[in-house]
């Protein structure tokens, strides 16, 4: 099993117009309203794959009880701790003609004190059980940009492999806990780095250097041009396919899904990367997060292509 950590759960709503403008009304041509939340799309993409995930988070009032009932019936295992207070809603705006993603994602309200330390004091006394743990998405208010740090730490007293995907603080000091993996998109990167690097080679140069700084993996999610991988002694790029795409949202939750997968079933790094691209890739295919089928993941992974650099030399 792996266990999905989704600390900001929510209803994720889609909805779909031909062509969005702003001050204007829309009737949307289709709506998807679904559990949501970077590790819910993570336990979709594990779950896609064959595998069994687990989610845990908070989550509180009607929205949650929505929540938990959509993963269910999904086939996905939870266990939340449960709050008394609402959980959010995320607003995606899908427009085909401009083939453009607006989004509207809720805070959340502040998740008590007492609450937090329920969450890893389950964590702490249950994380052994997992063949290993993803960490995805924002920190809800009231949680110390430490706590993916703190789960770090007791998934490596238990031995078992941590994989994280965060942004801003939460990212800087869980990589401070040095998990196997970090899987930061371009965005999330320049602000972990404080600069925007102007090429390819730029941003690879100062993944490396961060590689080797904490001794983990950094993974940069490139949108269509797939991902590319660093410790600091090799890159690794892998291309996906060219295809239509229908919807990216999720993309990046379920390259961290095929990665996971790949390096929890005996697939060297190289491999899992692929994975982790073909599963991306696929997500794009339709909408809805982790909705491809295991024919399509086939074909696209059979379409990857890897590429190997030279080792890069990085200073810690």
């Amino acid at each position: 099993m792996i266990l999905c950590v989704n600390p900001n759960a929510a209803i994720d709503k889609t909805v779909v117009v031909e062509s969005f403008r702003l001050n204007e009304g829309h009737r949307p041509e289709q709506v998807i309203a679904r559990a949501g939340g970077k590790g819910c799309n993570c336990a979709r993409g594990l779950r896609r794959l064959g595998e069994t995930p687990v989610v845990t988070g908070w989550v509180g009032g009607f929205a949650g009880q929505f929540i938990e009932a959509g993963l269910h019936g999904e086939g996905i295992q939870t266990i939340f701790v449960h709050t008394a207070l609402e959980s959010r809603t995320c607003l995606a705006i899908v427009d085909r003609q401009s083939n453009t993603v607006t989004e509207i994602n809720e805070k959340g309200d502040a998740i008590p004190a007492d609450k937090v330390e329920e969450l890893k004091a389950w964590f702490g006394a249950n994380v052994a059980r997992y063949a290993a743990v993803t960490l995805s998405g924002s920190l809800p208010p009231g949680v110390p940009a430490v706590f993916y740090a703190q789960l770090i730490d007791l998934a490596h007293a238990a031995g078992v492999l941590i994989l994280l995907d965060t942004s801003g603080e939460a990212l800087k000091r869980g990589l401070a806990a040095r998990p196997f993996l970090a899987k930061p998109n371009r965005k999330e990167f320049a602000e972990l780095i404080g600069r925007e690097p102007a090429t390819r080679d730029e941003f690879v140069q100062a993944a490396a250097e961060v590689a080797v700084r904490y001794g983990t993996w950094i993974t940069l999610s490139l949108g269509a041009d797939g991902a590319v991988a660093t410790d600091g002694k090799e890159v690794l790029h892998a291309w996906p396919p060219q295809v239509v795409i229908k919807s990216a949202v999720g993309s990046g939750d379920c390259m961290l899904a095929g990665i996971t997968y790949g390096l929890t079933h005996s697939l060297s790094f190289e491999q899992a990367l692929v994975y982790g691209v073909a599963a991306g890739t696929a997500n794009a295919l339709s909408l809805g997060a982790g909705s491809f089928t295991l024919g399509e993941f086939d074909d696209v992974r059979a379409r990857v292509t890897l590429e190997r650099a030279q080792h890069v030399s990085a200073s810690g």
